[in-house]
């Protein structure tokens, strides 16, 4: 899989889990303790986040990361 294939993956994913918890993309950035615009350029695969923010993003999901990578929807 091509790295700019996984982040669209992830992104899509992250902003699935997202909605599915109606959660605003400001909400989950709160939550996780990081930037609104942040948020979105990784649900549109435009930033490449550090395994430390997906922890972040994970927890605020209530997910364990392994269910980020869990392309499968």
């Amino acid at each position: 899989m091509r790295r700019f294939d996984l982040e669209k993956k992830l992104g899509a994913k992250i902003a699935y889990l997202r909605k599915s918890r109606r959660f605003s993309q400001e909400k989950l950035a709160e939550k996780a303790d990081i930037s609104e615009i942040y948020v979105g350029e990784i649900e549109r695969g435009d930033a490449n986040p550090t395994l430390e923010k997906l922890k972040l993003i994970a927890n605020a999901l209530d997910v364990e990361i392994s269910e980020l990578f869990n392309f499968s929807l």
